[in-house]
């Protein structure tokens, strides 16, 4: 079956065709080609996602070690674990520890449980003991659990100011604010310590002060008070936001675009650390002409606030993958230098004498520094800040219509399926980044590849090998949209050709003289049902039959809802949509669903 041919089925099914041909096919879809395509199997009696071995299940994987990621960052996981989930893929994701999976099932379950989140409440509560029932409840949900936490640790104003939040609320959102706070301001890694504030409370308030301090108190009259119980939602957005702290740093420094006077950066690569008392004098005699009559920063502003801004800046671009510390060494240097290199082959936004002069040497041998200008790198920064929906969407687009103009659609898709493997360097080394990252924000990815996109199509040619920026951006984009939208697609969807078909639900139980008796039941969508249990069936089979039906029923109405809406929207296509391209328009689909955007909002 091809993407035509899909689209035809459900424009079928759109008008009411229930015939059995039809409904072979949407089976077809549903239990074949989907998952095949987008590496996401759903059988009959799903198995956990850990317990699953082989390349079919990468994507899955990548999902959940981006949730793996959120969950640390939002203090549900300690670092320490954090890092022994990197060992476990890091050594080919073999067998996983029963510790490390129930603290992350804990982590998933206190998560749903602190947070507000409306599709939570849509589907069955997380399971309280049983680790099968919560490995199969996590494994169903995980594209929802995915996109609420990467909202709540995005600085892409992906959430929204809440006027009603009360410092020192043990929820979700309490978290999401006090990791904004560590990173601004704290390292834990540099205390060798699993110890963080977990939610933001009246400790971290004068760290919002400082954070005022350092951009010149543009925020003062918002400012909290001994006595005040709400945060401000301007300090919240500020918070939730990264523009607007990067913004209103480059004002209080003044090295804004338009203005002529330069502000340096100087660092000692070799020594990013060195911090003693003649540091800027030393720096100032060794840095030579290039410095001598302009204002530079090594320290810049409160805790190293200026680098932390840089690293973020860069992380978010897709070029950093460190700890966002606040020292510029050799990770912050090269993502910079290789943010200079995209823009020499993207073109436009600054000119070729101008991107010579972003990041420079001064001095030879053991006395190198280097110098940037940070009035240029923000303007190169600028053009890889995240759009709104609609840009992006429309940039998307964009990048979609060069690929198919050049043929490459077809080459992308074989791209993805065969070199996975060299998508395991970005990450970083583990041995020196234990705590490396990687940013997921969709808006941002899909402007790093739309102002590459040169790159990504060498990339699709065998052209282009280096992954870090727009192609590991645009790969990321392309793959992060499928698995936070098929998944869901794929779920409602097997429920629906199971009815429509009047396919049983099977398994299989307890084995009696080497032979597993056989439990299924048969729904059809008069909602008549028929049940086969087998004789040798013990009540541990026929119960454990039981919780698998109810596991199966409960939240069908989300998934179904999801599914309907899709089907009505896929019917609607015309022109040539290839396989790529369709899971990207369901996955777009899915997520303004999650987000509760209308549905024409999402066709556009």
């Amino acid at each position: 079956m091809g993407a035509e041919a899909f689209i035809a089925t459900c424009r079928q099914l759109g008008e009411l065709d229930f015939s059995p041909d039809v409904a072979r096919r949407a089976l077809a879809a549903a239990e074949e080609e989907l998952p095949v395509r987008y590496a996401m199997p759903f059988p009959p009696g799903p198995s956990p996602v850990f317990e699953r071995g082989g390349r079919d299940m990468h994507n899955r994987r990548g999902q959940l070690h981006e949730l793996v990621q959120h969950l640390t960052d939002l203090a549900y996981l300690t670092p320490s674990r954090f890092r022994q989930w990197h060992e476990w893929r890091q050594n080919g994701e073999g067998e996983l520890s029963p510790v490390l999976l129930d603290a992350v099932l804990s982590a998933v379950g206190q998560f749903v449980s602190e947070d507000d989140y409306a599709p939570f409440g849509q589907v069955d509560q997380f399971p309280a003991a049983d680790r099968t029932a919560r490995l199969d409840w996590t494994e169903r949900t995980l594209a929802i659990l995915v996109h609420r936490a990467a909202a709540l640790t995005s600085f892409d104003a992906e959430l929204s100011p809440r006027p009603s939040y009360r410092i020192g609320e043990r929820t979700a959102y309490g978290r999401s604010l006090a990791f904004r706070i560590r990173l601004y301001f704290h390292d834990f890694v540099d205390r060798r310590t699993d110890a963080r504030k977990v939610y933001f409370d009246a400790d971290l308030v004068p760290f919002l002060h400082t954070l005022d301090n350092s951009l010149g108190d543009p925020f003062h009259q918002w400012l909290p008070r001994r006595e005040d119980h709400h945060l401000h939602p301007g300090l919240q957005a500020l918070l939730l936001d990264a523009r607007i702290v990067f913004e209103k740093f480059r004002e209080r420094h003044r090295f804004l675009p338009d203005r002529r006077q330069p502000y340096f950066l100087v660092y000692d690569l070799d020594r990013p650390a060195d911090r003693g008392a003649d540091f800027l004098d030393r720096l100032s005699r060794r840095a030579g002409k290039k410095v001598a009559k302009n204002a530079f920063h090594q320290d810049t502003g409160n805790n190293r606030l200026g680098v932390r801004l840089l690293q973020l800046c860069l992380w978010r671009a897709g070029f950093y993958t460190g700890t966002l510390d606040g020292l510029f060494g050799r990770m912050s240097h090269d993502a910079l230098l290789a943010l200079i290199q995209q823009e020499r082959e993207a073109g436009g936004t600054l000119k070729e004498h101008q991107l010579n002069r972003v990041c420079l040497p001064a001095g030879e041998g053991e006395d190198r520094l280097w110098v940037v200008d940070l009035r240029l790198a923000g303007m190169l920064l600028d053009a890889y800040m995240p759009p709104d929906e609609a840009t992006a969407n429309r940039e998307e687009e964009l990048i979609w219509d060069r690929i198919r103009r050049e043929g490459k659609e077809a080459a992308l898709d074989d791209q993805l399926a065969h070199r996975r493997e060299e998508f395991k360097g970005p990450y970083g080394e583990l041995h020196k980044y234990p705590d490396r990252r990687v940013y997921y924000g969709l808006r941002g990815l899909i402007r790093g590849a739309f102002r590459a996109i040169g790159r990504v199509v060498g990339w699709i040619t065998g052209v282009v090998d280096d992954l870090l920026g727009a192609v590991f951006d645009f790969v990321k984009s392309v793959v992060k949209r499928i698995q936070e939208g098929i998944g869901c697609f794929l779920a409602g969807f097997r429920y629906f050709a199971h009815y429509l078909l009047g396919r049983p639900f099977v398994s299989l139980g307890q084995a009696v003289e080497g032979r597993h008796p056989v439990l299924l039941t048969k729904f059809v969508i008069d909602f008549d049902v028929v049940s086969f249990l087998d004789t040798s069936a013990s009540g541990a089979d026929r119960r454990a039959h039981t919780a698998y039906l109810k596991r199966m029923a409960e939240g069908v109405a989300f998934f179904l809802g999801t599914t309907v809406d899709i089907i009505r929207l896929v019917s609607k296509l015309t022109g040539t949509v290839g396989w790529l391209r369709l899971g990207i328009l369901i996955a777009r689909w899915v997520r303004a669903w999650l987000r509760g955007v209308p549905r024409s909002a999402a066709i556009a």
